[in-house]
């Protein structure tokens, strides 16, 4: 099991991209849950992004997961999870948490994980994840909460990467690297 998390966190140590760090964590949480999606969060909304599962579970795919978006404070797991910037396991409550759930496909599951992946100091996606069709309990998360830390982390590394490559696509002497200067 150590050896299996250094693989994946050496795969988020250099990604393509944010959204390719995000499709690592959500292979990662797709080989301990049965259903999986990945949220992006922003203006108040959580926008699915990529899903694993939940098609076999009579869910949408990935097109389809595409167009979900919901208010970030409407599932009250999402909101808990955005306020405590902590992972939680619960059952699903209230008309957001079925509401979101309903739209992840037909089996509801008797409890769910949603945690957060952060960036900037901020919540930047939630994982949402389940055991809706095999019914089994969910297991331990410990590995999955390393990845997410990784993952925070490999976002933090892209949007810092990306900043650097537009200061230096500007030219401005501010943007070049000391010991760099023209003599």
């Amino acid at each position: 099991p150590l050896r299996s998390l250094r693989e994946w966190s050496a795969r988020l140590r250099d990604p393509a991209s944010p959204s390719e760090t995000l499709r690592i964590v959500l292979e990662f949480a797709g080989r301990h849950f049965d259903r999986a999606a990945i949220f992006w969060l922003r203006d108040g909304e959580a926008q699915a992004m990529a899903q694993v599962g939940l098609p076999s579970a009579g869910g949408p795919g990935d097109a389809a997961v595409r167009e979900l978006c919901v208010s970030v404070d409407e599932p009250s797991c999402f909101r808990k999870v955005c306020a405590s910037r902590a992972p939680l396991r619960l059952a699903p409550e209230g008309e957001g948490d079925l509401a979101l759930v309903a739209r992840l496909g037909p089996t509801m599951p008797s409890e769910l994980y949603v945690a957060p992946i952060e960036s900037g100091e901020e919540v930047a996606a939630l994982l949402y994840a389940d055991n809706a069709v095999t019914r089994r309990p969910l297991g331990d998360t410990g590995a999955l909460e390393v990845i997410l830390h990784e993952g925070g982390l490999a976002l933090d590394r892209a949007v810092l990467a990306r900043s650097l490559e537009e200061r230096e696509a500007g030219g401005s002497p501010a943007a070049r690297p000391q010991g760099d200067a023209e003599a």
